[in-house]
Parts: structure tokens; C-alpha cells; sequence
């Protein structure tokens, strides 16, 4: 088995605690008033190991909240574990971030960072981590040092845990020598579990009741569609001799019909031809009416150009005039930019003349020490004078060279503005053309629209309507057709009378009393399909509630199972604790059983029991968890003030006593 014991602990700056050192044997008790932070004890273990405090908290005041001046020092816990003999140091420091901008003399917090230490050496979290979990798992480590642990978890894995730590009895195991159970485990095919077939068999059961339950209304729905009955014998026999005098009235009516048939044929043709020769006459005479008002129009063609081409050179003289006026500012910058580079250019042309006439003249004082005053040696004054001519030679010929640069950048400045003018005079000239011709063209236009004003006020109207009569008459076209038009129209009989009106209404009412006869015929093939539809859903009835006592039967049957399952589990879970039992079945009200997990401790619920019996039920139940993990780690009772005699364990026990007089932590 692997023990895990605490031996001592160091928190600096934790929660309310400043500085504290706990040294730990193997049953230690730490006493203190309330307040003084014996349970920030076992949550500073808890940080260390996994980062939670003891109610599962990963976010939790670890900083001081009462003397708020301690934040920006470090936070840290300090352990040494015991593991299999081996001493293992753990440390962990929660520290402020705090930086200053570029610029600013005052540090801004940031936020918080947390470093690891494994035997002294840092490391990541990640890292940190695996090794507390290559040590002991969270879970389990929560289950054997807190004594109440198990019983905050849910039921539902409270009892898988039990289970798993009972050894798992098969299916099989549990239907040896009885038939039926082993016929049911015997449907347990494709990893099927009891519990998976319990839930196919009630969700079956649910669905056949579902079902059921609406077959009396369907079949109420379906039988109140069912139509009114009549003799339907007698209805066919009736309808087969309505038809037979509906044929007989036809045949009369088809006879009278016969001696119409000719003069409608020969009326239809007539009228056929009639009615293309009037479209052709119609389009005859719309083209005559359309030459007759166009030999009236006076022509205004040529007018209508020359008003369009007077707009369009008005147009291009004003786009013209515009841009002569954008040209000639234009030119007046440019002279403006000119005048300015003559005046720099003169400017260089004078620096240059100034610079090159200057000479190398020497002080008298120019070859003495400055310090003492005393002329220099004769070999280093000429040394000395030959240096700056040196000097002053090489500068005034770089300036020159400089101010000849600058010169001849200005000069080809000047050459490009001059070009740029030049350019521009020319397309003022251009322009100033362009708006002489366009005014003399204006000028043109104007002059032949009043020739043509004139020549189109001096044309005689002419009348349309004569003209149209004397074209039509002349038109052999349209003369040829109005004649055939006559003789056709001459040709169209008048239609005879045919006195068959009582014929048709002796045919009419017997339609009508055919389709009502139909209509009640229909209602027979209506009835039939309701009936067969009710004998259905009666037999599907019948199927459900044979397949719901079925299934049901199966159902009890597996519920049985289990709970004959879940008993067997149950005694042998409850054989591996001294104090505490576990319920594993609820009962119900209507008799039934649904599956739980309740910790009794001497027949009393957990949740009702004393803090002594808690604490000793837990205590019993970490002592058997640790022997079936296989590990033991220190236990931590907080409260322990209200138990006088704890239950023996081998584990590590640290009992966190309430003790008025003691206002400071002491660890006995």
C-alpha cells in the first residue's frame, strides 16, 4: 500500500495568515480560536496539491483581505510530503504582476502569475501537476482525507465507486440456476447491458401504451366520417334505367341537329372568307388615310439640324472660351514660378563671385600656444600655414562646386518653366482660333435658319380628307376587294329554328337525377372503407394489449433481476464496513423500487446523524477506500472539537480543534 503523510507546512502571506509553520506526526491536533485559521490550513494543502481549496473552489481569496498593504508581497505555501518513505518538497508562490510604462515613474498591477516548485526545482503547471497525479489521483485523494466527501458526491456515483470497490458480479453470474433469468440474459446480444434492455423494454411499453390510449378516439373520429346508408340495390337498379332514357332523349336530340349541320358549315366558311377580306380592306385604308395626312406635313428636316448643330457649337465655343481662361492662369503662375527662379539663380551667380573671391589671411596670435602665449617653433608654424591653405583651399572649392550644383539645378528648372510657357502660349493661340471659327460658324447657322424659318412659312396646307377620298377611289385594289366582300356576305344563310328546348330540359333533369343517384352510390364504397378501418384499429388494439402484457412481464422481470442484482451488491459492499451501511434501493409508493445509494450509519441516515457519528462513518469509510485503493494519505477533521473518541485508523490524522484560550495556532 503507498502512505502518503504530511510532514510539515509553511504559509506566508496565505489568505488571513502572515507567516505560519506547521510541523505534523502521524496524529496531530492543531488548536485554535475561531478565526485564527486552523481550516486555512487544510485549504492551503488543498492549493498546493491541485489549486482548490476545500469546498472545490479553484477561485477563492487566497490574497489578504484584511491588511490589503501584503498583496504586493508573494503568497506562498510550502509542503513536505512523505511518500513511501521518500520526503518530497512542494512549493507554490501566487504573486502580483506589476510593470511600468515607458515614460511613467508609477508600476501598474497587471495581474497574478503562479510558480512551481518540485524538490526545488521550478517547473510549468503542466509538469507540476502530472507529478501530484503520479502520486495520487484527485478524486480519490479527496475520498480518503475528507470524511465527508463520498457523501457530498452525487448517489449516482457514489454507488458506482461502491460498486466498482465490490468487485462487479456478472449477469451471468446472477441468472446461474434460474431459467428465466438466464432466457433474459440470453437476449444480451452486441454488448447490450440489463440496463440497456431495460430501457428498449420501457420505452417500448411507453410507446404501445401511447398508442393504445388513442385507438378510442381514432376509432370515435373515424366512425363519425361515416356517410348516411340507403338501398343500394335498388339505387343501381334505378340509375341503369335513367341512363337508358338519357341515351333515347340524345338520340332525338342528335336527329333535329342533323338538319342544321349543312347551313352551319357552309355559314362558317362564308364567314371565314368575309372576315379576311375586311382585315385586308381595314389595312387598305389605314395605309391610304396615312399618305393622304403625310402629303399634308410641311418638312422641317433640315430646320430641325440646323437648331441641333446651333446648340452643339455653342457648347464647344463655351468649353472653349472656359479652357482658354484655365490656360492664361495657368501662364501667369508659371511666369510668376520663372521670375522667381531668375532672382535665385542671380543669388547663386553673386554667392559664387563672393565665395571665390575670398583669400586666406593669417592672425598674428594664429601660431602661439594658447595657453602660455608663446610663438610656435618656425618648422611647425609652416607646417601649420600649409595645413590651412591646405583647408581652406579643399572648403572653398567644395562650396563653389556646391553653390554650381544648386546654379545648375535652378537652370534646368528655368529651361523646364520656359518650355512648360511656351507650350501653353501655343494652345492659348490654338484656342483663341478655335473661338474665332466657332463664333463665324455660329454666325452661318443662324443666317440659314432664317432661310429656312422663311421657305417653311411660305408652303400652302394641303386636305388630308380629299386627298384620302381621291386615292381610295382610284385604289382597284381596294375596289376589287369591297366587291367580293358583297357577293360572300350575299351568300350567308339565316340559321333554322330546331324546337328540341323540351328535349334538352328532359335531358338536363335526368342528368341531374343520374349524379344524385351517384352521389348516395358513393357512400357505399365510404361505409365499407370506415368499417374495414374500425376492424383494424379494433385488431390493432387487440395486438397492443397483448404485446404491452408481454413486455410487461419482461419488464418485472428485469427489475427483478436488478434488484436481486443490486441486494447481492449491496450485502457484499456493506460486508466491507464496521459502522456505516449503504441503501442501494429506494421504495416507491405504488410498491416499486428505483436504484439509490444512502449511507446509514447505525440505521440512521447520514444526513440526520451527529457530527460524532459523521465524522466516524467517514473515518470507516476512507479506512475501506483506502485498502481498496491501495493508498493512505493524511485525513483532516475539521470540527474535531465535537468528537471525544474517533474511530482507529492507519491513516494520517490531523483533527482541527476549536479551543477558545488558544488565540494563536498551537499544533500538539
Amino acid at each position: 500500500m503507498k502512505t502518503i503523510e504530511i510532514k510539515g507546512l509553511i504559509l506566508t502571506n496565505f489568505k488571513g495568515i502572515v507567516k505560519l509553520k506547521v510541523n505534523f506526526q502521524h496524529n496531530t491536533d492543531v488548536f485554535g480560536a475561531n478565526g485564527t485559521g486552523k481550516s486555512t490550513i487544510y485549504d492551503a494543502f488543498l492549493w498546493l496539491l491541485f489549486g482548490k481549496n476545500a469546498e472545490e473552489k479553484k477561485e477563492f481569496s487566497i490574497k489578504n483581505t484584511v491588511d490589503t498593504s501584503l498583496n504586493r508581497q508573494d503568497h506562498e505555501v510550502e509542503g513536505l510530503l512523505n511518500v513511501n518513505g521518500d520526503n518530497i518538497t512542494l512549493k507554490k508562490i501566487y504573486k502580483e504582476k506589476w510593470s511600468k510604462k515607458r515614460g511613467e515613474e508609477i508600476a501598474e498591477y497587471t495581474g497574478n502569475e503562479t510558480i512551481y516548485y518540485w524538490n526545488e526545482v521550478p517547473m510549468q503547471q503542466k509538469e507540476f501537476q502530472q507529478k501530484v497525479f503520479s502520486i495520487m489521483d484527485e478524486t480519490v485523494f479527496k475520498l480518503i482525507t475528507n470524511p465527508y466527501a463520498l457523501n457530498n458526491m452525487k448517489w449516482q456515483d457514489r454507488r458506482s465507486i461502491l460498486t466498482q470497490m465490490s468487485g462487479e458480479l456478472s449477469d451471468a453470474e446472477i441468472a446461474s440456476g434460474n431459467p428465466e433469468y438466464e432466457a433474459l440474459v440470453a437476449n444480451l446480444t452486441q454488448d447490450k447491458t440489463m440496463e440497456d434492455y431495460l430501457k428498449q423494454i420501457k420505452a417500448s411499453v411507453k410507446k404501445s401504451k401511447d398508442d393504445i390510449k388513442l385507438i378510442p378516439t381514432r376509432i370515435d373520429e373515424v366512425s363519425k366520417t361515416k356517410p348516411e346508408a340507403y338501398d343500394f340495390e335498388n339505387l343501381k337498379n334505378l340509375f341503369s334505367v335513367k341512363e337508358g332514357q338519357l341515351v333515347k332523349i340524345e338520340e332525338s336530340i342528335g336527329d333535329k341537329s342533323k338538319a342544321l349541320e349543312s347551313v352551319l358549315k357552309a355559314n362558317e366558311t362564308a364567314q371565314r372568307v368575309a372576315s379576311n377580306l375586311r382585315t385586308e380592306i381595314s389595312n387598305i385604308e389605314i395605309e391610304i388615310m396615312a399618305k393622304a395626312k403625310n402629303s399634308g406635313k410641311v418638312d422641317t428636316s433640315v430646320l430641325d439640324g440646323l437648331k441641333s448643330s446651333l446648340e452643339t457649337k455653342k457648347g464647344e465655343l463655351q468649353t472653349a472660351e472656359n479652357g482658354l481662361v484655365s490656360l492664361n492662369g495657368l501662364i501667369s503662375g508659371k511666369e510668376s514660378d520663372l521670375k522667381v527662379l531668375l532672382a535665385n539663380i542671380e543669388n547663386k551667380r553673386t554667392e559664387w563671385i563672393n565665395e571665390n573671391a575670398k583669400e586666406l589671411k593669417f592672425e598674428e596670435n594664429s601660431f602661439c600656444c594658447p595657453t602660455c602665449q608663446r610663438a610656435f617653433e618656425e618648422s611647425d608654424v609652416e607646417s601649420k600655414k600649409q595645413e590651412m591653405a591646405n583647408n581652406f583651399k579643399t572648403e572653398k572649392s567644395n562650396k563653389l562646386a556646391e553653390i554650381n550644383r544648386q546654379g545648375g539645378l535652378l537652370s534646368t528648372q528655368k529651361v523646364n518653366v520656359e518650355s512648360e510657357l511656351d507650350t501653353l502660349k501655343s494652345r492659348v493661340s490654338t484656342g483663341k482660333k478655335m473661338i474665332t471659327d466657332l463664333k463665324a460658324d455660329i454666325e452661318t447657322i443662324k443666317a440659314n435658319i432664317e432661310t429656312e424659318t422663311s421657305k417653311t412659312s411660305s408652303l400652302i396646307p394641303v386636305d388630308a380628307e380629299s386627298v384620302y377620298n381621291q386615292l381610295i377611289t382610284e385604289n382597284a385594289v381596294y375596289q376589287t376587294k369591297k366587291s367580293e366582300l358583297a357577293v360572300v356576305e350575299k351568300t350567308i344563310q339565316e340559321v333554322p329554328k330546331v324546337d328540341d328546348a323540351q328535349l334538352k330540359e328532359d335531358k338536363a333533369n335526368l342528368n341531374y337525377e343520374i349524379e344524385a343517384i351517384k352521389v348516395k352510390l358513393r357512400n357505399e364504397a365510404q361505409i365499407l372503407a370506415v368499417n374495414e378501418r374500425i376492424t383494424a384499429l379494433k385488431n390493432e388494439e387487440t395486438r397492443l394489449a397483448q404485446e404491452i402484457a408481454g413486455v410487461e412481464k419482461t419488464q418485472f422481470l428485469i427489475e427483478r433481476f436488478e434488484k436481486d442484482k443490486m441486494t447481492a451488491i449491496e450485502e457484499n459492499v456493506n460486508s466491507k464496513f464496521r459502522i456505516v451501511k449503504f441503501k442501494m434501493f429506494e421504495d416507491q409508493v405504488n410498491g416499486g423500487e428505483n436504484p439509490a445509494c444512502e449511507i446509514l450509519v447505525n440505521g440512521v441516515p447520514f444526513s440526520d446523524a451527529n457530527t460524532a457519528s459523521k465524522i466516524n462513518a467517514g473515518i470507516d469509510i476512507i479506512s475501506t477506500l483506502s485498502k481498496f485503493y491501495q493508498v493512505s494519505a493524511p485525513i483532516f477533521i475539521d470540527g474535531a472539537e465535537s468528537i471525544h473518541t474517533i474511530m482507529d485508523t492507519e491513516s494520517q490524522l490531523i483533527r482541527l480543534v476549536v479551543s477558545e484560550p488558544d488565540e494563536q495556532i498551537r499544533v500538539a
